[in-house]
């Protein structure tokens, strides 16, 4: 999200007059057309540099009332979200964690407020990518492991109260080889392998991914 807005007026910390430019460095209070407001410090480029918190505002049900739409509270450089900063999205979806050239970038939390799930890990360029762990909030079973651009590749799925498997991941669902260790004390390792249903030159035919597990054995 940006600075949508071009019309603005601008009251810097100590003054009494209000202005409708950025017109100096330092710590100013900017009031856009819609409502939205950024409260921080602009530098002598009149660029928003360190501390800041940007608040959009947009229509409610009553477009003569405008509603917070989501808020930004942390680090500016060079005009931009860089730096640790806490953003709450439209949705209501929170992130919590660093920035760099406006996106989500290094070790972050991002909680889904639909859901209730949260990630913690590293981000790049936005997506999840590097070590994390996603907790799914309706059953507390959670994915660790390694992400590439958004998706789990390779790590756990640690089921609550029942198991955990081990192995490799596509789309976010186990793929490929892998075990499973229950609580239980047996294990069994296998493969989830994807087969068409119908005949195998069928292109149209549906997928089905089943798990095939070697015989199990139980601990001592």
């Amino acid at each position: 999200m940006g600075d949508e807005d071009a019309e603005y007026k601008v009251m810097y910390e100590g003054d009494e007059a209000e202005t409708n430019w950025i017109s100096k460095a330092g710590k100013a209070t900017v009031t856009y057309a819609d409502g939205s407001t950024f409260v921080g410090t602009f530098d002598e480029e009149k660029l928003k540099q360190g501390p800041g918190v940007y608040t959009w505002m947009g229509p409610g049900e009553d477009e003569d009332a405008p509603v917070v739409k989501a808020v930004y509270d942390g680090e500016y450089k060079d005009g931009i979200k860089s730096g640790r900063g806490k953003m709450t999205f439209p949705s209501g979806d929170v992130y919590d964690g660093f920035w760099v050239n406006n996106k989500m970038e290094g070790e972050g939390t991002y909680t889904y407020k639909a859901t209730g799930d949260i990630y913690s890990g590293s981000f790049v360029g936005g997506l999840k990518s590097g070590s994390g762990r996603y907790e799914f909030g309706a059953d507390s079973s959670q994915l660790v492991g390694t992400w590439v651009d958004g998706s789990i590749t390779t790590g756990s799925w640690e089921l609550k109260g029942c198991g955990t498997y081990t192995g490799a991941f596509k789309n976010g669902k186990p793929d490929g080889e892998g075990s499973f260790a229950f609580v239980s004390g047996i294990e069994q390792k296998g493969a989830y392998i994807a087969k068409k249903e119908g005949e195998e030159d069928d292109e149209d035919a549906p997928v089905t991914i089943t798990w095939e597990g070697e015989p199990v054995f139980g601990t001592a």
